[in-house]
């Protein structure tokens, strides 16, 4: 249940929020003057806060100020609700840092649309990898359960980087994360030139992606994948380990092994609508098809 702190010395204001907000099933706190406010934000830490302006003892200006101020808080979303609504009031609320700058009178619909969007914003900015800013489990976990809900079929890739770690134990992390990064670009490109629009992409972390398409699309963006995986991969190592086609290095039994060049696994599984009853029975199956994509030697898509 997302937390709510409204600050407003309008009881009426506070109370049509505190409906509002409870009725869409909101944890609500309220505040009637900026420094119970602020001492409140600091102690409650709730996800999103909605901010008067002009309040007893601290102006949520002063507030929002200091809510960015404090480590704790200061990734906190913020939203200013005021009569002053001029041009110079609008820049100085968001020179302090708000998110969002709504005027009195409003429509407390739009004003949930607006923290409903905040916080959606929120989550899947923290979920982002800070690697390749592609969205992370949070992002891939919502994508899923949404296209369940939509009740289309759809198709879930899984993919992963066969030898990675032997490439990241000769060349380092920077080349590895080069890398990683490349992956993501070769995802992007096949999704853009082949894809579908609303396709999407997510970055579980590592060299570890997954790609959810149609089924219609599937087999073209995955042939796209592989063909350009496979004729950029070998690029990243140096001329000598091209031409033997291995990396010598340590397995996991401490033992010397030839690592072939990188390949690419693919384990795709395809969903029709009332399939599955959770995503978590969809993540599973899909990675299972990825292990049996891996046992298969070089560039290679298996669908179950």
């Amino acid at each position: 249940m997302p937390k709510i702190l409204i600050a407003d010395d309008d009881l009426e204001i506070q109370e049509l929020l505190k409906f509002t907000f409870e009725n869409e099933n909101y944890d609500v706190i309220v505040t009637s003057d900026g420094e119970e406010a602020l001492l409140k934000v600091i102690a409650e830490k709730p996800d999103i806060v909605i901010l008067d302006v002009n309040m007893p003892k601290m102006s949520g200006y002063e507030v929002c100020e200091k809510i960015r101020a404090h480590s704790a808080t200061c990734l906190i979303p913020i939203i200013m609700l005021t009569s002053a609504t001029k041009t110079k009031d609008r820049i100085t609320g968001f020179k302090l840092g708000a998110d969002e700058y709504i005027g009195k009178p409003f429509d407390s619909f739009e004003l949930l649309a607006r923290v409903e969007g905040l916080l959606k914003r929120m989550r899947e900015s923290l979920s982002a990898n800070p690697l390749t800013g592609l969205p992370g489990n949070i992002s891939i976990e919502a994508e899923i359960k949404r296209r369940m809900d939509l009740g289309a079929a759809f198709c879930i890739v899984y993919s992963d980087a066969d030898n990675f770690k032997a490439f990241n134990d000769k060349y380092g992390f920077e080349k590895g994360d080069g890398v990683i990064r490349l992956v993501a670009v070769l995802l992007r490109s096949a999704i853009t030139d082949i894809g579908n629009n609303d396709d999407f992409i997510g970055h579980i972390g590592g060299e570890d992606f997954v790609l959810i398409t149609t089924p219609d699309k599937l087999k073209d963006v995955t042939d796209k994948i592989i063909q350009d995986f496979d004729s950029l991969i070998p690029c990243q190592y140096d001329e000598e380990t091209r031409s033997k086609g291995f990396i010598m290095g340590l397995n996991r039994q401490n033992q010397e092994f030839k690592f072939p060049i990188m390949s690419i696994s693919l384990g795709a599984l395809c969903v029709n609508p009332g399939q599955y009853r959770h995503y978590s029975e969809i993540v599973e199956k899909a990675k299972e098809v990825l292990k049996q994509a891996k046992a298969v030697q070089g560039s290679v898509l298996k669908i179950g």
